[in-house]
């Protein structure tokens, strides 16, 4: 049986009642660190140090600005319990990204740390399978904004293959994605205002999805309000702190 938390299920403005969207995926890995992934993994049970991986699908705040909080509290469990190897996933250079954003925050000792007493190993992805540890996933790039690199993943637990849109407009990629998915979660933000390039799924792009691949269930998740949902068969749409079993 695959496990999926869900930390979080909104989308970049955070609309009442959900957090950032973030998920922790068979107990082990944490797909997207966003900014309250730290404080909803302890309210959910998990100690950030008990990760085997964090991936990462793109670099925008909603899914990232949580990495200085979550890296420190691996850090200070490291120094009490031992090192041990972690893995970080995600868009090509993915690395440095994380570097500046201690840098900027001015920690420049946690970063230390990072190169030198973790066993961190970087993983950037490359459309091939590939692993992180026990992870094993292969990524598949989606069209999300101009200049910046966004991933889909394909994640293989040996039971289930599990796909994440990550955040999408519809593309052939988000096709790729559900074709090779046993399940699909995806990111469904709603409609942008007027004179805002579409850059996220809406409602109307849901229904396109599920007419192309019927057999696919849907999890919902990035959702902003007042999403009018009805009429799509075979779709959950979890609340915050909700655990799913596929």
């Amino acid at each position: 049986m695959t496990e999926a938390v869900f930390l979080g299920t909104g989308n970049f403005l955070a609309p009442e009642g959900r957090y950032w969207n973030s998920f922790v995926l068979n107990k082990t890995v944490l797909v997207e660190p966003s900014p309250t992934a730290l404080p909803n993994l302890r309210r959910c049970g998990f100690a950030a140090y008990d990760l085997d991986a964090i991936v990462i699908s793109h670099f925008h705040p909603d899914h990232t600005f949580g990495w200085p909080f979550l890296i420190l509290e691996i850090i200070e469990a490291s120094l009490r319990a031992g090192t041990r190897p972690f893995y970080v996933v995600g868009p090509p250079g993915v690395e440095r990204y994380l570097h500046d954003m201690n840098e900027l925050g001015s920690l420049h000792d946690v970063q230390l740390l990072v190169e030198g007493a973790l066993d961190v190993q970087f993983v950037e992805v490359d459309g091939s399978e590939q692993t992180a540890g026990s992870l094993r996933f292969r990524a598949v790039e989606v069209d999300h904004v101009p200049n910046l690199r966004c991933f889909g993943y394909l994640f293989d637990d040996g039971e289930k293959v599990i796909g994440y849109s990550g955040d999408t407009k519809p593309c052939e990629g988000l096709h790729e994605l559900a074709q090779n998915a046993d399940v699909l979660i995806l990111e469904c933000n709603g409609r942008h205002a007027e004179g805002i390039p579409t850059s996220h799924m809406d409602e109307d792009s849901v229904r396109a999805l599920r007419r192309s691949h019927p057999g696919v269930p849907f999890v919902l998740t990035h959702m902003g309000p007042g999403l009018e949902l009805n009429g799509i068969e075979e779709l959950e749409v979890p609340q915050d702190f909700d655990r799913l079993e596929f």
